[in-house]
């Protein structure tokens, strides 16, 4: 974006105009750095104070390739649980599988899940609300938007014959970090993104 600059003086009007282009490419890996805050030339600025991940608005959180806000693969059940934003399930349905325990985000249906392994930690997260990816996509997305976003991802294996470039549906997974131990699986139907959840790279507590 060009910013226009007008300089004053006393006795004439100097116009500077100062064409700065925007060269920063946004990583989706990572969320964007905080603007530095103003200071002082008279008293020495106080010690950055790191920041505090709040419950805030959950449902407008960014779903960055390997955690939605706090909540992050691989991270403890008691870490999750400390964030304040998840609930446990409980009774029938809540281990759904040997060593493996499910929970919804806070304030949100059940269906709303995730799933802790107690060894490996969060194995699976999925998203609501306007969460969506730093690429923009989110539920409603088109299968053209996710192919624009992401022109390597693959389709998981379900037995659809169906050559990967011709594919209306099915869980196109993107792996966008090599290396970080989660990918996207987004899942579509007739062409349109319905859901879009964070995996570990590991198997296992879900199918």
């Amino acid at each position: 974006m060009h910013r226009l600059a007008h300089l004053f003086g006393a006795a004439a009007l100097v116009a500077l105009v100062a064409a700065c282009g925007d060269t920063t490419t946004r990583n989706e890996g990572t969320a964007p750095a905080a603007p530095a805050g103003p200071t002082s030339s008279s008293s020495p600025s106080p010690a950055v104070q790191p920041v505090k991940a709040t419950a805030a608005d959950p449902a407008h959180l960014t779903i960055y390739p390997d955690h939605i806000g706090p909540l992050k693969i691989g991270m403890s059940l008691a870490a999750a649980k400390a964030t304040g934003l998840i609930v446990v399930d409980t009774g029938e349905g809540a281990s759904v599988f040997d060593g493996c325990v499910s929970a919804h985000w806070k304030g949100r249906p059940d269906r709303v899940w995730m799933v802790f392994n107690g060894k490996y930690g969060l194995r699976a997260l999925d998203s609501f609300g306007d969460q969506k990816t730093a690429a923009g996509i989110r539920p409603g997305s088109t299968l053209a938007a996710v192919r624009r976003a992401y022109p390597h991802l693959t389709w998981r294996i379900d037995g659809d014959e169906t050559p990967a470039a011709r594919r209306t549906g099915g869980d196109a997974l993107v792996d966008v970090v090599k290396g970080d131990g989660a990918h996207y699986r987004i899942n579509i139907q007739n062409s349109k993104v319905t859901d879009v959840q964070l995996e570990s790279d590991r198997p296992g507590c879900y199918e």
